[in-house]
């Protein structure tokens, strides 16, 4: 038997059934997670084990990517995701058993006991439940209350890395409820909010998080988030006080000199506010290229749009250069014509004629690319599927002397060789076609959502399309005659 926090009746079931309890619900087919909020909606937290760097690197995986330049050929590799966070994996706070010397509350201590036992195991459903049944009991004990905070921290870090943004986003409000400043759970809260398509969400927790205790990864996050809004003033203030504290931090101070450089090239550049895009320009000399390119945009949307079915309610920000600010600003080789580094950066004089929306599709596929694989998409892929977008027509003469892997195709694309770069683009787009080929569109979805999850492609390609890797190499190796 078990007593509803809302209205107080007993009952034996997960859920009150009392007509008159404001939590009257049908029991969901859905997962441990949702169940259990419903049981404790009003006041119990769920919590997890601190992985909050496993998350962390999961956003900079999303939110620092290698750029991705266009003319039919790469700009130079700039990775900036930061895979010692991925690896990292520090212990969360540790639960605090119930002090023995409280003979009056004995069953507070046996539902400790095993809640302790089952968050050990990772069963964090239940060791919720025993957390939140002894904080009922004895409401004012602060040891209990973080326990709950704790337990509810570790489901949700849990739950986010099983792909279920929505459902870990909702366990971390509940910790806060009996946590409101922990960052942990601030952190995870603003994780979430981004893993599911609402970066704007994430701001307010991840600001909080980074006062109550300044994290030296939280904050290139937050500041990441800023630039992507194009606030890189803010961006840029919070990573100065980042190197106040760890003056030899370097991807800080990589990242805060590439946003005053662009803040130097940028200054006085007007802003255009459309439905989807947000183009800046110089001045004079680049409205017209501003007018052709807003013109564009629209169309561009709904044509990628619809050739991935992925619509973004967030906007991206488009900026148009002078030819000598793009190369300063960018650092591309002098053959690339574009590049998408969160925001599509393009130099004027490729903007024109029938180029212009070809440039402008490529591009945009990238940003949709990304989106769509949360970052963690391989350069070929990326490559690929631009180029599909855009309507690059096969080679009908591609043909491959030797042996043809996936690393070797990523190997072309991030070497400076322009050879080299040319043949990686031809059979990056070949690749993805036959992917296509073999499964449409929404296979390719379900690769990108896997890649985004965290999974390999030497993984996620064999769950999707059903054949290990080395015979889908071997497959394209004969097909393409090496």
């Amino acid at each position: 038997m078990a007593t509803c926090p809302n209205c107080g009746a007993t009952f034996s079931d997960a859920f009150c059934r009392r007509s008159a309890c404001r939590r009257v619900v049908k029991r969901p087919e859905g997962s441990a997670a949702e169940e259990s909020l419903l049981r404790h909606r009003r006041g119990f937290a769920l919590a997890n084990l601190t992985l909050g760097a496993v998350a962390l690197g999961s956003l900079a995986l999303w939110l620092a990517w290698t750029p991705m330049a266009w003319t039919h050929l790469p700009g130079p590799a700039d990775t900036s995701a930061t895979s010692e966070i991925e690896n990292s994996r520090p212990q969360g706070a540790t639960l605090v058993r119930l002090l023995p010397d409280r003979p009056h509350l004995p069953e507070v201590a046996l539902l400790t006991e095993e809640g302790i036992r089952f968050y050990s195991a990772a069963q964090y459903p239940e060791a919720c439940q025993r957390f939140s049944d002894a904080l009922q009991k004895e409401q004012v004990n602060p040891t209990l209350r973080q326990n709950v905070a704790r337990c509810f921290e570790g489901w949700g870090w849990q739950t986010l890395r099983t792909g279920k943004a929505e459902e870990a986003g909702l366990l971390f409000r509940q910790g806060l409820i009996q946590d409101p400043e922990s960052p942990p759970l601030l952190t995870g809260l603003a994780l979430a909010a981004i893993h599911a398509g609402h970066p704007d969400v994430a701001l307010e927790p991840l600001e909080r998080a980074v006062a109550a205790a300044p994290d030296a990864e939280a904050t290139i996050l937050l500041a990441r988030l800023y630039d992507q809004r194009d606030q890189a003033d803010r961006a840029a203030a919070h990573l100065r006080h980042l190197l106040e504290r760890s003056p030899s931090h370097t991807e800080a101070r990589r990242l805060l000199d590439k946003l005053e450089r662009e803040l130097r090239v940028e200054a006085g550049y007007r802003k255009d506010e459309g439905r989807h895009f947000t183009v800046k320009y110089r001045g004079p000399r680049e409205l017209e290229a501003h007018r052709a390119v807003m013109e564009s945009l629209d169309h561009v949307y709904e044509a990628v749009g619809r050739e991935f079915n992925f619509f973004p309610a967030e906007k991206v920000t488009v900026i148009l250069y002078p030819e000598e600010r793009f190369r300063e600003v960018t650092g591309t080789n002098h053959w690339a014509n574009g590049l998408f580094d969160g925001k599509i950066r393009l130099p004027v004089g490729a903007l024109q004629g029938r180029a212009r929306e070809r440039l402008l599709t490529h591009e945009y596929a990238h940003a949709v690319v990304h989106l769509l694989a949360r970052g963690r998409a391989p350069r070929w892929l990326q490559e690929g599927l631009a180029q599909h977008a855009e309507g690059i027509p096969d080679d009908p003469d591609l043909h491959l002397p030797g042996g043809m892997t996936l690393a070797g195709l990523e190997a072309l694309l991030e070497g400076g060789d322009l050879a080299k770069a040319r043949m990686g683009y031809q059979i990056s787009l070949w690749v993805v076609r036959d992917l296509l080929q073999r499964g449409g569109m929404e296979r390719m979805r379900e690769l990108l959502t896997r890649l985004g999850r965290g999974e390999s492609p030497a993984v996620a390609l064999p769950r999707v399309y059903g054949l290990a890797l080395a015979e889908l190499e071997q497959q394209w190796q004969s097909a393409l005659g090496g």
